[in-house]
């Protein structure tokens, strides 16, 4: 199932972005649970208690928290949330590129734009869920979302597999034996001692790659090329970038 949360203070502005997302959710034939939120604290605190979403459709101008600084105090708890900010002041396009948003929607263009987002993010959503890596070693038995695997390095007889909330789980591996248990189309190697997750990467500066969370990764210059043709399919079959 499909968690959204819409947060927006303008309760009739909250209840048009709900009524998006239930007929594309219909649409698209998937079962979905949507909570409209008014106040952008209330959100915050749901997440806090454990709370999970896929996906946030947030307005920017909130009291108490702004959709940007919301995102970023929910990222810390749901770091693969799809988030699309759906704002009448175009004037904080350039501030929201800070946390990364899926969509930018104008509110004026609402009814045009936000239903082709919504179904974009719900393909998205659906895409990443139920998908697994099984991590074992001599103390743990792990189910790993694919979506929260950064990336995958190596050192003496052991792979660390990195996870976006910080942690990592060690097992008694060879890179080549894990990579051939992950899904070729969704991770890629950098180099000869690291696998990253398409998926988790922001940028490629030169022979650096920057991760959605900040960590920075050398590349192998004759992987660099491969890499860039690599992550540009990925964006335009997997999030719908053109």
């Amino acid at each position: 199932m499909i968690s959204i949360a819409v947060c927006d203070d303008d309760v009739r502005e909250a209840e048009m972005v709900g009524k998006i997302v239930e007929k594309c959710c219909m649409e698209r034939e998937m079962v979905c649970r949507s909570e409209i939120f008014y106040n952008s604290n209330s959100l915050f605190y749901e997440v806090e208690e454990g709370a999970y979403f896929d996906i946030l459709l947030l307005d920017i101008e909130m009291p108490n928290l702004d959709g940007i600084e919301l995102t970023n105090k929910v990222k810390k708890y749901l770091p693969d949330a799809i988030t699309i900010f759906v704002t009448s002041y175009e004037k904080y396009i350039y501030k929201s590129f800070e946390v990364q948003p899926y969509r930018f929607i104008p509110k004026g263009n609402a009814d045009e734009m936000l239903p082709g987002a919504v179904r974009d993010a719900l393909g998205l959503a659906l895409d990443r869920e139920g998908k697994f890596y099984i991590a074992e070693n001599q103390k743990v038995l792990e189910k790993i979302p694919l979506k929260s695997i950064t990336y995958i390095w190596h050192r003496e007889k052991y792979a660390y597999i990195e996870k976006s909330n910080g942690e990592h789980t060690k097992v008694r591996k060879t890179l080549k034996q894990i990579y051939r248990e992950l899904p070729e189309e969704e991770f890629v190697w950098v180099d000869r001692g690291c696998i990253v997750n398409l998926g988790k990467i922001h940028k490629i500066t030169g022979d650096n790659i920057i991760l959605a969370e900040g960590v920075q990764l050398g590349a192998g210059r004759e992987r660099i090329t491969e890499l860039k043709n690599r992550l540009r399919k990925y964006w335009v079959i997997r999030e719908g970038l053109r």
